[in-house]
């Protein structure tokens, strides 16, 4: 059986608010899954520093400090930096909020999902 590999979302430009970029409540897939060495890169397009909160959590979780996976990151002006991911499974999401509006995109990086 051959593998497929494919982009796990298109990037995104964060806001103000926790919004979600990676969705794996899909009901195609099995239970079963996990997105196993998911790394993101954070990149920003402005000319001051902002900060960068993301969460991992399931769908019907608020996003809040006990499932941040990065907490008020700092990303240098026209700078990067690549974030590893902890696994989630089927029903969970990732999401992310920065200091400013449209100045921070996320770009899948990395990682796969098994079922």
């Amino acid at each position: 059986m051959a593998n497929t590999f494919s982009q796990l979302f298109t990037p995104v430009v964060l806001t103000t608010s926790s919004a979600v970029f990676l969705d794996l409540t899909s009901s195609s897939l099995p239970a079963s899954t996990i997105l196993r060495n998911g790394r993101v890169r954070l990149t920003n397009t402005t000319g001051g520093s902002i900060s960068v909160t993301l969460y991992a959590a399931a769908s019907a979780t608020a996003s809040a400090a006990a499932n941040a996976c990065l907490s008020a990151y700092s990303i240098a002006a026209n700078s990067f930096v690549d974030v590893d991911i902890p696994v989630l499974k089927a029903g969970d999401t990732l999401r992310g909020l920065a200091s400013a509006n449209t100045s921070i995109t996320v770009h899948h990086v990395d990682g796969f999902l098994v079922a």
